[in-house]
């Protein structure tokens, strides 16, 4: 069963340098992702460490699950397991500017890796800036983002996806068609073609 929102949404005033831990599952709709966005298998597990010293909050973690994606080759749906690292750095934003920009507008940049991304690891300062108002932390925007991001450009069920017939629409990973095999185009065939048009004129 997924958490409340609250759950991410913790209290800034809970939020010390000893730390504070979050972890839960959550739903896509939870997280703000819309309907196309939103295929999984099963809820979002979220796991992060929220920690407040002098400076921003810094929030180090992991979201794990399993996306339904379709893949670009034969258009069928395979089950993608999702790991996500999280960080990213939250500074408190005030006056007008802070009503007309969300939280995650006001994010300049991510990062995420197969491992756990180490906080002490070199990085610009401004690669996982978000903002926050008021007196609670809003996590779900920025876990929304991350989840985004961390889907393919071109996803494939596997490497070696044979795709469709291009002829008759058969998936060629279950069975092979009766459909001839396309010839690539011959310079030599056009030439020909062409000289024998030009010989008819």
């Amino acid at each position: 069963m997924a958490a409340p929102m609250d759950t991410l949404n913790p209290a800034i005033v809970d939020i010390g340098p000893e730390g504070l831990s979050v972890s839960c599952t959550a739903t896509g709709a939870q997280l703000g992702l819309t309907e196309s966005e939103d295929k999984f298998e099963g809820p979002l597990e979220i796991h992060v460490e929220l920690v407040q010293q002098d400076g921003p909050i810094a929030v180090t973690g992991t979201l794990e699950g399993t996306a339904i994606r379709q893949c670009v080759r034969c258009l069928a749906d395979y089950s993608d397991p999702l790991y996500v690292s999280l960080y990213a750095e939250y500074l408190p934003q005030a006056g007008a500017a802070a009503k007309s920009a969300p939280a995650e507008q006001g994010r300049k940049g991510a990062r995420r890796s197969a491992q756990p991304v180490e906080p002490t690891e070199e990085a610009d300062e401004e690669d996982e800036l978000y903002w926050y108002q008021g007196d609670h932390l809003d996590l779900a925007p920025m876990l929304r983002e991350q989840v985004i991001l961390a889907a393919p450009m071109q996803p494939l069920c596997r490497e070696e996806c044979l795709g469709l017939c291009s002829q008759c629409g058969q998936n060629l990973n279950e069975r092979r068609c009766g459909c001839p095999p396309e010839q690539a185009p011959s310079p030599f065939r056009v030439l020909r073609g062409r000289q024998s048009k030009s010989g008819n004129a």
